[in-house]
């Protein structure tokens, strides 16, 4: 009889751990969020996997972040084709390496919250423009004249990360803001733990001023 659990419960990097240490041949059905994935055990390792169109190691790298769902695991069934040539450790190796280097989802409030904080940072005096992105130069929100915020959201990163690193090997206190000058404009930037606030200020506005009016937003 086929075993039936949640993933939240037995994620499916600990489904292929168990099987693959007690050498079992067996298919595993997944389900999450209206997809439907399966992987298929031989002789102790993976050797095949198919989600829709994607088969083989990029379809375990998918299922492996699913966090929540069901499955279905039955055992002595045989796989239909060998996708996967990877043993199962290093196969998890990998995609446990990936899942950590995607970029964390932004949630519905934090949109919000990030679009509160971009309206607040504009209305301030000597403010042309604002742009939040993530460490990975990814826009949040943007609402600069004439540009879609990505250009600036990338010089605003780079500032930051370099500005911090250059902190660390100094061991000077932590980067709170730093301008920059770019084609016609100036940039403040400023980081949060999370994010990164680049501001278009105006002329012959003084950026100290307009960086402790920022920081009382971004509290």
């Amino acid at each position: 009889m086929p075993l039936q659990g949640n993933l939240n419960e037995m994620s499916l990097a600990n489904l292929i751990q168990v099987n693959c240490q007690e050498m079992r041949s067996a298919r595993l059905m997944l389900e999450h969020a209206g997809q439907q994935g399966e992987v298929y055990f031989s002789d102790g390792q993976v050797s095949h996997a198919v989600l829709g169109d994607v088969t083989g190691n990029e379809a375990v790298y998918e299922m492996l972040t699913w966090t929540d769902g069901t499955f279905v695991y039955d055992r002595d069934q045989s796989s239909p084709t060998k996708t996967i040539t990877v043993k199962w450790n290093a196969l998890l190796l990998e995609g446990m390496k990936r899942m950590a280097e995607r970029p964390a989802p932004v949630s519905k409030a934090e949109v919000k919250m990030k679009t509160d904080t971009l309206s607040q940072l504009k209305q301030i005096d000597g403010v042309n423009g604002v742009v939040l992105a993530t460490s990975d130069g990814i826009v949040l929100g943007a609402d600069i004249p004439g540009s879609d915020g990505e250009g600036e959201a990338a010089v605003a990163v780079f500032l930051g990360a370099a500005s911090s690193q250059l902190a660390d090997v100094l061991q000077l206190s932590t980067f709170s803001h730093g301008v920059v000058s770019l084609k016609q404009k100036r940039l403040l930037v400023m980081q949060k733990t999370d994010y990164y606030v680049g501001l278009v200020l105006g002329e012959n506005v003084s950026p100290a001023i307009v960086a402790s009016a920022a920081a009382q937003v971004l509290k």
